[in-house]
């Protein structure tokens, strides 16, 4: 398989953002099909063999303007073919917000969009993928948050095909309107050399 990187840098408003498209295929190993076993999934292979495609986009965005949060998104999707030649499919993915400086503006706009884009598929999913991508996002040795969160879940395969992919392409839709204002706000924002170090050291970690 393959797939399309674009990165943009340098520029006024973004220091580097990189999007990444990408459509693989092959056989699971060994290796990744015990880690699919552990997270519930029987698997029937011929030969050994499991055969699998897999497929997302993600993307990564860096501001200059340390007023300006960095965001993330991935969404993708991932198929088995079984001995029999049933098919095995699920969905992940999630979108957060890495602010350096808190605004609770920003982060009530972040999070309410995405809300109303998961409380149109099911009254859970905001709560439930909020919670998970609290717990993704802790960084454990330094007893700390990576940003402010947002939405994550992965093995999502019900109700049905057609559904799942509809809420996942929902999503997606949210990026742009859940951080182009915040972006537009902050644009001009002054900011001392003191605050372009600090976004550095958040940025290292």
């Amino acid at each position: 398989g393959g797939g399309i990187s674009c990165v943009m840098q340098d520029g006024k408003v973004f220091e580097k953002a990189g999007v990444n498209v990408s459509v693989v295929f092959g056989y699971l190993t060994e290796e990744a099909a015990k880690q699919m076993r552990s997270r519930g999934k029987v698997l029937k292979g011929k030969d050994g063999k499991l055969p699998f495609c897999a497929m997302g986009v993600s993307s990564v965005i860096h501001p200059k303007n340390p007023h300006i949060p960095t965001v993330h998104f991935n969404y993708r999707y991932f198929e088995i073919e079984e001995e029999d030649g049933s098919k095995q499919w699920w969905f992940g993915g999630g979108t957060d917000l890495t602010p350096v400086y808190i605004d609770k503006e920003d982060a009530f706009l972040f999070h309410n969009t995405l809300k109303e884009a998961c409380d149109k598929h099911h009254p859970k999913y905001y709560a439930d993928f909020k919670k998970w991508c609290d717990r993704y996002f802790y960084v454990r040795h330094r007893g700390e948050t990576r940003g402010i969160g947002g939405i994550f879940f992965d093995d999502l395969d019900s109700p049905n095909q057609e559904e799942v992919f509809n809420f996942v392409k929902g999503c997606a839709r949210t990026v742009v309107p859940c951080y182009l204002p915040i972006v537009k706000k902050h644009l001009n924002d002054s900011f001392t050399p003191e605050e372009k170090d600090w976004q550095q050291v958040r940025r290292g970690r």
